[in-house]
C-alpha cells in the first residue's frame, strides 16, 4: 500500500456522451458522433490525478452488471486504485448521459446515479483510518448532505471539495469552516455567500466570503474569464489560455485535480496565482480534447502550457 496518497470519495460513471457537429438545433435529431467512456466526477479527478503522477484510491461504489465490470477494468488501466471501493451485487452501475452543442458547451444532461446513496456514514466508517492516512481527501458533491457532514466532521487530513452542480453545492453549507480547498463555479459560490455575481469585484466578494466561512483556499470557476483564486486577502484572477475549445465537460474535474497535484507534488509551497496558473494550463488541454480527461494531460505538458504564465522550478 502507498504510504503518500490522495484519496478521493465521490462517484464513478459510464458517461454516454453527444458531441454536436457544426450545427445544433434544439428538439431535433444532430449530427455529430456518440463516445462512451469512463467518467463521474470522482474518477475523473482521480484519472486526472493518475496523469500527474499522483497515487490515487477512489473510495466508490459500482454494481455487479456490464457496466461494472468496464469500470473496474478502465480504471485499472488508469492506476486508480479501487482497493478501497465496493462492488454491489444486484445494483446498476452508475451512468451519466449528456449532449453538448457545436461550441462544445453541454446543453441537456441526465445522470442515473442511485448506486451512491450507498457511500453512507457507515460505509466511510469503515474506511475512515485509511482516508486519515491519505496526503489528501477530495470530496466530490454526488454523496449525500449526510455521508459529506460526517465525513468533514471525522477526516483529519486536508479536505478538498468539488460542489459538482448548483443542486448539490448546499451539501457542503454547513462544514465549510472544515474544508481546506474549494472549487465552487460562479453559480455554486452565489448560492452558498447570497453575494449575486456579475463581474469581477462581486466575484472577489464572494471568494472573500468563503474565507471568511472558514474556507482557506478559494477557486472560483469562470468560464471563459478565468478562475478566481483567493487565500488570506490574496486574491488573482488567471485567465484561460485554450487555443480552441472542443468539449468543456471535464475541465471542471481537471482543474480540481490540478489544484490537488499542486499542493501534493509542491508541499503546499507554491504561491496561490502558480497554483491558478498551473490549473489554467491543465484545463486548457482538456477544453482541446473530446474526452472528459485529456490523453495530453501530464506534468511535462502543464508545466509547458504554464510557462505562458511563469516560469515553474
Amino acid at each position: 500500500m502507498q504510504t503518500d496518497y490522495v484519496a478521493v470519495v465521490g462517484g464513478l460513471n459510464l458517461d454516454l456522451a453527444g458531441l454536436c457537429g457544426s450545427v445544433y438545433r434544439e428538439k431535433d435529431s444532430n449530427i455529430g458522433d456518440i463516445k462512451i467512456n469512463v467518467g463521474g466526477v470522482g474518477q475523473n479527478i482521480a484519472q486526472n490525478l493518475t496523469r500527474l503522477d499522483v497515487p490515487t484510491y477512489l473510495i466508490t461504489v459500482y454494481g455487479d452488471d456490464h457496466f461494472g465490470k468496464i469500470l473496474a477494468e478502465e480504471c485499472k488501466k488508469e492506476n486508480i486504485n479501487l482497493e478501497y471501493a465496493e462492488e454491489l451485487p444486484g445494483h446498476a452501475s452508475s451512468t451519466y448521459l449528456y449532449v453538448t452543442n457545436e461550441k462544445g458547451d453541454m446543453v441537456t444532461a441526465i445522470n442515473d446515479m442511485k448506486i451512491v446513496n450507498n457511500i453512507t456514514p457507515e460505509f466511510l466508517a469503515k474506511r475512515i483510518d485509511f482516508i486519515n492516512n491519505a496526503s489528501i481527501c477530495v470530496i466530490d458533491g454526488n454523496i449525500s448532505r449526510e455521508s459529506i457532514e460526517w465525513l468533514a466532521n471525522n477526516c483529519t487530513v486536508p479536505i478538498f471539495v468539488d460542489p459538482v452542480s448548483i443542486a448539490k453545492a448546499d451539501r457542503f453549507e454547513n462544514v465549510l469552516d472544515k474544508l481546506d480547498t474549494f472549487k465552487p463555479n460562479e453559480l455554486e459560490a452565489q448560492l452558498l455567500t447570497g453575494v449575486e455575481i456579475v463581474d469581477k469585484d462581486s466575484a472577489i466578494l464572494a471568494a472573500q466570503k468563503l474565507n471568511e466561512k472558514g474556507v482557506k483556499n478559494v477557486f472560483i470557476s469562470m468560464g471563459a474569464q478565468g478562475i478566481l483564486c483567493s487565500r488570506n486577502g490574496e486574491v488573482d484572477i488567471v485567465p484561460t489560455i485554450a487555443e480552441k475549445i472542443i468539449s468543456a465537460n471535464g475541465a471542471g474535474d481537471c482543474s480540481m485535480a490540478t489544484i490537488t497535484w499542486a499542493a501534493f507534488y509542491y508541499k503546499n509551497a507554491l504561491p496561490l496565482k502558480d497554483v491558478g496558473q498551473l490549473t489554467q494550463a491543465a484545463a486548457s488541454l482538456t477544453l482541446e480534447s473530446e474526452k472528459a480527461v485529456s490523453p495530453e494531460l501530464s506534468i511535462k505538458n502543464v508545466i509547458n502550457r504554464a510557462k505562458k504564465f511563469m516560469e515553474v522550478v
